[in-house]
């Protein structure tokens, strides 16, 4: 045999060897607990975490926690029993703080995603500036209305990291304009249906609306829904997600705007980051702000 075959089975051999080692090992696991899955927004999350996990040859365990911190904490508790390798977690609310540390106490790298999470040991955050959000929304809203108007403004779940930023955001922003009056302010739960609900009430206490200040889309379509219904017009709704609908209705007329975010870029990314913690190839940033961009007709 000549040398240029011996060197030619050498590397064919080393291939074979390194492919055999490769099948040989262990997947990486990522255990991603999610707030909830009947928002389109955190549905697009999950989908960008399992699509990445499978890109990048890895095991993802997706756990919805219903919007509820009991379930979410058991439902972290469990991750942790298993033994995955990284935990992504899109937080309830802050009381998921004890679980979480008790992650990175195990040895479980943490990453949050969207929502932060007031504890050192998250290894790194990803998402979007929520403040800076809730002031431009206030700021575009004010601009919109001539600098004159009535607002009502309509919150997540109240203590969940992206609501509390929102609203600090637009705290900020609006008495800046001395002409904008926020008239009602209340908890739609980032629910379609309870903001709907939330929105009769309003309706019926204020005569004079201008325009509804949205924390997210599900909630923009419930006050939607109610404004319809009550026959009001000339009303600016405004929300946040760029869900498949409510840019629908944007194009439509009925939405003012919407603040298109890139729910499935983050669960991408943080998969992506998970392989990066435990294959050392690259150092993780601690904290990665997503882009947004502002939908109108």
């Amino acid at each position: 045999m000549n040398r240029k075959w011996k060197c030619l089975l050498a590397v064919f051999t080393l291939v074979l060897f390194a492919a055999s080692f490769a099948s040989g090992q262990k997947k990486l696991v990522v255990g991603f607990s999610v707030s909830t899955q009947t928002n389109p927004f955190y549905v697009a999350m999950a989908n960008g975490v399992m699509d990445e996990a499978k890109t990048l040859g890895m095991e993802a365990t997706v756990l919805d926690a219903n919007d509820k911190l009991d379930k979410q904490i058991a439902d972290v508790e469990d991750l942790i029993q298993k033994k995955i390798d990284v935990l992504l977690i899109n937080a309830t609310q802050d009381g998921a703080v004890a679980v979480v540390e008790k992650a990175a106490k195990a040895g479980i790298p943490v990453i949050t995603l969207q929502r932060e999470i007031p504890t050192p040991v998250v290894a790194s955050a990803i998402g979007t500036d929520n403040v800076l959000i809730g002031q431009l929304g206030a700021q575009w809203i004010a601009a919109k209305l001539g600098e004159k108007g009535n607002v009502v403004v309509l919150e997540g779940i109240p203590g969940s990291a992206s609501s509390e930023d929102r609203k600090k955001g637009a705290a900020m922003e609006f008495p800046k304009h001395p002409g904008i009056k926020v008239v009602a302010q209340q908890s739609g739960q980032y629910d379609r249906a309870k903001a709907m609900s939330v929105m009769e009430n309003i309706l019926q206490a204020q005569p004079r609306i201008n325009a509804v200040y949205c924390f997210n889309d599900e909630m923009a379509m419930g006050a939607l829904a109610a404004i319809k219904s009550a026959k009001r017009t000339g009303i600016l709704i405004t929300g946040m997600d760029a869900n498949k609908d409510a840019v629908a209705a944007v194009k439509s007329g009925e939405l003012a705007m919407t603040i298109s975010l890139p729910p499935y870029d983050i669960g991408r990314l943080g998969v992506l980051y998970a392989k990066w913690l435990k294959a050392s190839e690259m150092s993780v940033p601690v904290k990665s702000v997503m882009p947004i961009t502002f939908l109108t007709k």
